[in-house]
C-alpha cells in the first residue's frame, strides 16, 4: 500500500511539474520570446525535467534546421527530414526496419499542421520496455509541448512573412509612384499630330516604357522600350534608363549618338543580365521627316494611305553587346493622315485559348479598318479587341501602346 501511495504521489508531482512547464512555455510565447530562448526553455524541460539524454529537434522555416540537439550532433548530419522522416505521421517507435541514420534514436514524434510537417523530435537512449508504460506519461507531455513549440515557431514565421509582404507592397507602391513620374501624364494633340498611349503592366509595376520629348518648336522625340523580365528589377532598370535618356537628349538630338550612349549605359547597369529593346524616333515638323532607330524592338507599324510600312531598321537590343557593330538609321517622309502604332511584345505575343498569338498581321488589319479613329480611340478599340481575342487566357506580359496620327 505504501508503495502505491508513493507511486500516486510521484505521478501527481510529475503532472504538476508538467503543467508548470507548459505554463512557462505558454507565458514565453505570449511574451513574444525570441525563438532562440523558446528553444532553450524547450531543451531545459526535455533534459532536466523529463530526463532525456539524447534528443534532436528539427524545425522547418525556409529549410530544415536543428535548433535543439543533445548527444546527437554526429547523427543529424546524415538525416534529411524531407526524405527520411516524411512518411512518419504519428509517434513512432523505431526498429531495425528504419534507416541507418535513425538507429541512434528510439522514437520519433512528428508535429503536423494542416497536413504539413512542421517539426520532428527524435529521442534516444530510452528503455524500450518502458516506453508504453512508465514513460507513456512523459511521451504524451512531450508530444503536447512539442506541438505548442512548433506551432509557435510556425506562427512567428508566418508573421515575418506577412510583415515582409506588407513591406514589399509598400515598396511596390512607392516604385509605381516613382515610375509614373517618368511616364508622360499628357501627350500632345495639336495641329501637327495626335499622340495617345496606354500602359497595362501585368504586375503592379513593369519594364515597359514610352515617352514624348519636345526638343524645340520644330523637333520632337518619341520612343518606346521594353526591359527583359518583369516586376521590380525590370522597373528599376527602366527608371534608370528613362532618367539617363532625358539627360542625354538635353545635350544632343543625334539618334546614333543617343543610341550608342544608351547601349553603354545599359551594359554597365545590367552587367549582361538584362537588356532593353528600344525604338527611338525624331520628327521634324517643317520637313515632315521622321528619323528612327529600332534597337531590337517589335517594329512599329505605319499606315500612310493604303501602304503599311514596318519600322525595323536599326540595331540589336541595348545591353546585349558591349559595342554596337551595326547601326542603321531609317528615314521617312510622313504624309498627312499617316498613323504610327508603337507597341511592346505583350500585345502581339498574347495568345488566345487555342494558343495562337495575336500577331502583327491582326494589328495591321485593325489599323487598315480603323483609319478614321483618333489615336486615343484606336488604342481603346485595340485593347478591347485584344481582351476579346484572348478569351479566358490571362495577360502574359506588360502591354504598352503609343499611337500617333500626323496631320
Amino acid at each position: 500500500m505504501e508503495q502505491e501511495i508513493k507511486a500516486i504521489a510521484s505521478t501527481d508531482q510529475r503532472y504538476r511539474d508538467q503543467l508548470y512547464a507548459l505554463l512557462q512555455v505558454t507565458r514565453a510565447i505570449n511574451n513574444n520570446t525570441p525563438e532562440k530562448e523558446l528553444f532553450s526553455v524547450y531543451e531545459y524541460i526535455l533534459t532536466r525535467q523529463c530526463g532525456f539524454t539524447r534528443l534532436a529537434f528539427c524545425s522547418r522555416t525556409d529549410m530544415w534546421k536543428w535548433p535543439v540537439c543533445i548527444d546527437a550532433e554526429a547523427s543529424i548530419d546524415a538525416i534529411r527530414p524531407e526524405r527520411d522522416l516524411a512518411d512518419i505521421h504519428d509517434v513512432t517507435i523505431l526498429n531495425g526496419s528504419h534507416l541507418a541514420c535513425l538507429q541512434p534514436f528510439d522514437i520519433v514524434i512528428p508535429v503536423e499542421h494542416k497536413g504539413k510537417a512542421l517539426s520532428y523530435l527524435l529521442i534516444g537512449n530510452l528503455d524500450r520496455t518502458t516506453l508504453l508504460t512508465e514513460r507513456k506519461i512523459d511521451l504524451e507531455f512531450v508530444q503536447t509541448i512539442s506541438n505548442v513549440i512548433a506551432v509557435a515557431i510556425e506562427n512567428k514565421r508566418l508573421f515575418r512573412e506577412n510583415v515582409q509582404q506588407e513591406m514589399l507592397r509598400r515598396e511596390l507602391d512607392m516604385a509605381r509612384e516613382v515610375q509614373s513620374l517618368f511616364i508622360p501624364s499628357s501627350l500632345p494633340l495639336d495641329e501637327h499630330f495626335d499622340f495617345a498611349a496606354v500602359y497595362r503592366p501585368v504586375r503592379q509595376i513593369g519594364g515597359d516604357y514610352y515617352d514624348f520629348i519636345r526638343l524645340n518648336d520644330d523637333e520632337v522625340l518619341f520612343c518606346m522600350g521594353d526591359v527583359s523580365g518583369k516586376g521590380l528589377p525590370a522597373a528599376l532598370l527602366m527608371a534608370n534608363f528613362q532618367a539617363y535618356l532625358r539627360a542625354r537628349v538635353a545635350t544632343t538630338s543625334d539618334l546614333r549618338a543617343i543610341i550608342t550612349d544608351m547601349n553603354d549605359r545599359v551594359a554597365q547597369s545590367a552587367k549582361g543580365e538584362k537588356f532593353i529593346t528600344f525604338f527611338l524616333a525624331k520628327y521634324t515638323i517643317s520637313e515632315r521627316k521622321l528619323e528612327y532607330i529600332n534597337a531590337g524592338h517589335n517594329p512599329p507599324v505605319m499606315l500612310c494611305g493604303n501602304e503599311i510600312t514596318v519600322l525595323d531598321k536599326g540595331t540589336t537590343g541595348l545591353g546585349m553587346l558591349e559595342k554596337l557593330f551595326r547601326l542603321e538609321c531609317g528615314e521617312l517622309t510622313i504624309g498627312p493622315g499617316a498613323m504610327i502604332v508603337c507597341y511592346t511584345d505583350g500585345l502581339v505575343e498574347q495568345e488566345n485559348e487555342g494558343g495562337v498569338d495575336f500577331g502583327i498581321e491582326q494589328l495591321e488589319q485593325l489599323l487598315r479598318q480603323n483609319t478614321g479613329l483618333s489615336s486615343s480611340a484606336f488604342n481603346e478599340m485595340l485593347i478591347r479587341y485584344l481582351a476579346s481575342y484572348k478569351g479566358n487566357q490571362p495577360f502574359i506580359d506588360d502591354i504598352a501602346l503609343l499611337t500617333c496620327r500626323f496631320f
